[in-house]
Parts: C-alpha cells; structure tokens; sequence
C-alpha cells in the first residue's frame, strides 16, 4: 500500500510540484487581497440591510457572477487556510461578503462578529488608515 503511494507521488512529481507552486502563489496573494478587501468593505457592511442596484441586467449578471466566483474562491481558500498557514477566517468572511447566497448576511455576521475575527478585521483597516466596522451588536444598542 505504502508503496504504490510513493510509487504515485513519484510518478506525479511534476503535478505536486505545481500545485505547491500554486498554493505558495495564492497564499501570497490572498494576504496582499484580503487587507485591501477589508479596507474597501463600508464602515456599515455589518449592519445594514440595503442592497446597491445595477440598473442594467447584463451589467448586473455579470457582476454578480464576477462577484460570487470570486467569493467562492475566496471561501475554498479561507478553508485551505484553516489547515495550513494564513488568516483563514478572515479570508471566509471576504469570500462570504462577496458571494451571493440565501442566508449571506446572516452568516457572515456570526463570524465577523467573533471577537478575534472582528479584531482582525478592524486591525487591517487601521494599518490602511480606515476607521473600524461597525459591530451590530453595538449599533443595535445605540438604536434603543
């Protein structure tokens, strides 16, 4: 058993190789990424219920589209990273954020609003010289 399994990694030298390639190179980029995404997110991102409207439909399936295969990619490589190293949870929050799904925002409050998650966020933001989110929790309280 043992040795078909090195059999194969031997066989395959090329493709391991590669994929490590690639993790190395989408590692690098997701921590370039997420930084900048966060500190594009709006100050409200976690509180509001709005949604912004294209008025064309192509324009808007497009964007959409555009929108949510980044955002899956974002969510399978925050999962990668939960394993290996990298700001796994932060990485699913941006993926979440930019996706398009039933139940979106819901979900994506539950993590940003974990306290080391939330921290994180707002610690990119001020290294970008942004003001931190909004915490629904806290919002909600200014509201009563």
């Amino acid at each position: 058993m043992m040795t078909t399994f090195f059999d194969w990694i031997s066989q395959h030298t090329y493709l391991l190789s590669t994929l490590a390639v690639a993790s190395v190179i989408l590692l690098l980029l997701s921590i370039i990424a997420t930084p900048w995404l966060v500190s594009r997110l709006p100050l409200d991102y976690l509180v509001r219920t709005r949604k912004r409207s294209l008025k064309h439909p192509m324009i808007r399936l497009l964007f959409d589209t555009t929108r949510t295969l980044t955002g899956v990619s974002l969510i399978l490589l925050g999962l990668i990273m939960l394993v290996i190293p990298g700001p796994g949870l932060v990485t699913l929050v941006l993926g979440i954020s930019l996706a398009s799904f039933p139940g979106k925002h819901k979900l994506m409050r539950q993590i940003a609003c974990h306290r080391a998650v939330f921290a994180s966020l707002n610690w990119m933001r001020q290294r970008r010289g942004k003001p931190p989110l909004h915490h629904p929790d806290e919002f909600k309280k200014t509201l009563s």
